[in-house]
């Protein structure tokens, strides 16, 4: 019985039969004492570590954008490549575009996936497609929501997010700055960059450049015979040159081809910018990617040494960061490469990606936090290959964000009506204890360096599988209104056999 099709599927809740009575009255148990929660709340994703899908990522109350996956394998590193011209792409359902295969950024999207970075590229909100005119959507408010809640969805995939935006691309990517709206970005990079102001007194774009220039590294790439972008080129190093941006870099090219052959004749209306090779970098592909992907990697290293707001996890866990709200959906998440591993359900938690050692090999260390729009937070992953009535040692390396505590719980036969062997252990991370357990063989909570806490169950699997669950907690109770803080450091699952 998978997650999916409107079914009910067994979740790895386990309970505690004493409990029973004041836990939603145990209307989510059933005789074998094991929560039962609907398939529709789950989003399903990707299953390979490295893979290209299409997916919906809600960005706004009952509006989603859909955006093309790359999801490279455990990237440090993670890109938003936002088109010119209209931006609708006309992304379908299986990942093919409809408009835009000339576009710079879409065009070279492969580069950075192919260098292991994780990249996206979005199309419109849902709420926005046509026949709603996109007329002065770059410079809206519910646009700059919209790359805000997207950046979000990313750094649950990679510790660095960056945006790099071509021709009005960079009208978008400016505009969220402006806004405040992308705050935890990296960096930006725009190529070929047009300005399309909400109006001819406005400053919104300006102060969008002079936010970036004062925040965060900034490369711009123009070319010297463009008269549609270097003007923008020339303002951007005016305003860094006064503003003394320590980390701004300006590439102004003069090579390329002097033609410019396009593969939808009809993508632009004659004379644009677009179809000047100049504009579009014709012929440059290979270069300009190559000085982005390296000046990603510079300014990168820079911003992890100097960015005391990107903590590692030995810190992260004892700092009072400001609250989250962004679900993050199932397909944002870092596939393991650990084999046999692969998430499986994401539920009422934001989840990134934290710059820190991986304590589990292949694992990325995660920031779990509980959100306010669900009292059920959970994130599985499904673990294969193991040896049939096996059992095993399944252990979780945590710390705990703002009081977190949590729940380890794990079931056989996940794909069945009803597992043979499901068990729980809700963990006390705070004074180092266990407080209850139910449905295992044993349990406990491990003190190690670094202030990592290893807190572990024994179960036997019947079917050689296991579907394993991590859930904050608060108190003894899994079932909570989150606060957007708190939480837990997930640093890894291992499931090692018993003699």
């Amino acid at each position: 019985m998978p997650l999916g099709g409107g079914v009910l599927h067994y979740l790895p809740i386990g309970v505690n039969p004493s409990a029973m009575a004041s836990i939603l009255s145990r209307t989510l148990t059933t005789a074998a004492a094991v929560a039962i929660l609907s398939a529709g709340l789950f989003d399903r994703g990707p299953v390979n570590a490295a893979s290209v899908s299409a997916d919906n990522w809600v960005t706004r109350p009952n509006t989603v954008v859909r955006v093309l996956l790359m999801k490279a394998n455990q990237p440090a590193d993670a890109v938003m490549l936002l088109p010119g011209g209209h931006g609708n792409i006309n992304l379908d359902s299986q990942g093919h575009i409809g408009w835009g295969e000339d576009d710079f950024v879409i065009r070279t999207r492969w580069h950075y996936f192919d260098r292991g970075i994780a990249t996206i590229v979005p199309d419109v909100a849902f709420d926005h497609k046509p026949p709603v005119s996109l007329a002065g959507f770059r410079t809206s408010e519910l646009h700059a929501d919209d790359l805000h809640a997207l950046s979000e969805q990313l750094h649950g995939m990679a510790p660095k997010v960056w945006i790099v935006a071509y021709d009005t691309g960079a009208t978008s990517a400016l505009n969220a700055i402006a806004r405040g709206k992308v705050d935890s970005i990296a960096g930006l990079v725009l190529i070929s960059p047009v300005l399309e102001q909400p109006d001819p007194d406005s400053t919104l774009l300006i102060d969008g450049v002079k936010r970036a220039l004062g925040r965060m590294p900034v490369l711009v790439i123009g070319h010297l015979f463009d008269a549609c972008s270097l003007p923008v080129v020339d303002r951007i190093r005016n305003a860094a040159a006064v503003l003394r941006a320590p980390h701004f870099q300006a590439i102004v090219l003069k090579s390329g081809q002097t033609q410019f052959k396009l593969h939808d004749a009809f993508a632009y209306p004659d004379g644009s910018c677009n179809t000047q090779p100049t504009h579009a970098l014709a012929g440059l592909e290979e270069v300009v990617t190559g000085k982005i992907i390296d000046w990603l990697g510079h300014e990168g290293a820079i911003v992890l040494d100097a960015k005391p707001a990107s903590p590692s996890a030995p810190d992260l866990a004892s700092l009072d960061l400001p609250p989250v709200s962004q679900l993050t959906a199932l397909s944002a998440l870092p596939e393991p490469a650990t084999p046999g591993f692969r998430w499986e359900v994401v539920r009422g938690l934001n989840v990134r990606a934290v710059n820190a050692d991986a304590m589990v090999s292949g694992q990325p260390v995660l920031r779990l936090t509980a959100i306010a729009n669900d009292n059920g937070h959970t994130l599985a992953v499904r673990v294969t290959g193991l040896n049939k009535n096996q059992t095993y040692r399944i252990a979780a390396w945590v710390k705990p964000v703002a009081g977190g505590n949590v729940e380890l719980a794990a079931l056989d036969r996940p794909d069945a009506d009803k597992p043979v062997n499901n068990g729980d252990a809700i963990f006390d991370l705070n004074n180092h204890q266990v407080f209850e357990s139910f449905g295992v063989q044993n349990r406990d909570i491990e003190q190690h360096s670094g202030s990592w806490q290893k807190v572990w169950i024994s179960l036997a699997t019947s079917d050689g599988q296991f579907e394993v669950a991590i859930r904050p907690a608060v108190g003894r109770k899994f079932l909570f209104i989150g606060d957007g803080k708190l939480g837990l450091i997930l640093g890894g699952i291992e499931v090692e056999p018993l003699e």
